[in-house]
């Protein structure tokens, strides 16, 4: 077989999660000719992002060698209808509830589930958890790199703005961004700048208008807004410390890189476990309200699939920041939280255990996937 391959790729643009794993896989495949699936919001995120490393090329989807897929299961079940066989990554195997939420597994080539902590068991879905054909995967995360540190402080708010679910109101996604500044980010950048800490970054999928908020707040920092997953590495090696919404990729990859880190309040379901399970019991960490989100009712909407859950999670965060005295509440944890912040911050170490090559071993399935087809069609 010819070393180049085509590669069809389609992610769910579910915050940058997908985006990031999507980059790490492909730094393992330099001979993949890349077609990207998916609507045109998404494919041009995408090729803006990586577009410095990664060259894209437009083909016909049935046209493909293999096609990766990250956690989105409509997509899959509908490019293994072409017969293209599908590696399907999984990076929230414990997340889903309901069998909606998982594709076809008979249809697809490799189904990958990462790697998470055993106290998260319960929550995953039985007929899932037990099936015997899913290739459990390390984490999808950076390799280890030795961080220079010194500059200080950096904020990440990941994908805000980037929840793209079929049956979820765009404007509701927008409200719940906008409310996620309102509750956390503008408090947290004033309490930074009220105690002269340095802050040199503020990253995340932060439209103009928030970028110019925060440096109202933040006149002396350097870097507002998006940054490609390798400019956003490099951020990190340079940082001190990471005030981070709690998600798992971004958790794992300063905990690689010996980062200290404090945790956010969750923007989305995934975060509010991860939340929990990522950081090190006893963490002060400033969790939502318990009046704003109970965690019965989370449990109870995640039964409803991933749009109700999420809808329930949006709603609560938009009507808090309508409450000037849950808006007091958040602010006031979120001082705590720097306030009595440890030295080497709230993470939980253990997790290192979970491993760190998901993305070569993606690319080994991907390649054998190849191999099988070429095989069965006696090329």
């Amino acid at each position: 077989m010819d070393n180049q391959f085509s590669l069809l790729a389609a992610i769910r643009y579910f915050g940058w999660g997908g985006l990031g794993k999507l980059r790490l896989i492909l730094d393992e495949l330099p001979n993949a000719r890349v077609t990207l699936y998916g609507n045109a919001r998404i494919t041009g995120l995408t090729k803006e992002l990586l577009g410095s490393h990664h060259k894209f090329s437009e083909r016909a989807p049935e046209q493909a060698n293999v096609a990766l897929v990250i956690n989105d299961a409509g997509v899959a079940n509908k490019i293994a209808s072409l017969n293209v066989p599908v590696v399907y990554v999984d990076s929230l195997p414990w997340l889903r509830k309901t069998d909606s939420e998982i594709p076809a597994l008979d249809k697809i080539a490799y189904y990958c589930g990462q790697k998470y902590p055993a106290e998260m068991m319960p929550l995953a879905n039985p007929s899932l958890r037990n099936w015997p054909g899913v290739r459990w995967i390390d984490p999808i995360v950076p390799a280890a790199r030795i961080r220079r540190g010194g500059r200080g402080i950096v904020i990440n708010v990941g994908g805000l703005h980037s929840y793209d679910i079929s049956g979820i109101d765009h404007e509701l996604v927008e409200a719940a961004a906008d409310a996620y500044l309102k509750l956390v980010v503008f408090p947290l950048a004033g309490f930074l700048q009220a105690s002269g800490r340095k802050v040199s970054a503020v990253c995340g999928n932060l439209r103009p208008d928030d970028c110019a908020r925060i440096r109202s707040l933040l006149p002396a920092c350097d870097d507002i807004g998006p940054q490609t997953p390798y400019a956003f590495e490099r951020t990190l090696m340079d940082a001190d410390l990471l005030i981070t919404s709690p998600g798992s990729t971004t958790i794992l990859q300063a905990m690689l890189a010996g980062l200290p880190a404090l945790l956010l309040p969750p923007q989305v379901t995934s975060q509010i476990y991860n939340a929990r399970f990522y950081s090190r019991p006893g963490a002060e960490i400033p969790y939502w309200p318990e009046k704003m989100l109970d965690i019965e009712k989370i449990e109870e909407a995640r039964t409803k699939g991933l749009v109700a859950v999420t809808s329930h999670v949006y709603r609560a965060i938009v009507d808090a920041a309508a409450s000037p005295q849950l808006s007091d509440e958040v602010a006031a944890a979120i001082r705590r939280t720097l306030e009595n912040a440890p030295a080497d911050g709230v993470l939980n170490q253990g997790l290192l255990a979970l491993g760190a090559a998901g993305a070569s071993q993606v690319a080994a399935l991907i390649k054998q996937a190849m191999i099988l087809r070429a095989g069965n069609s006696g090329d």
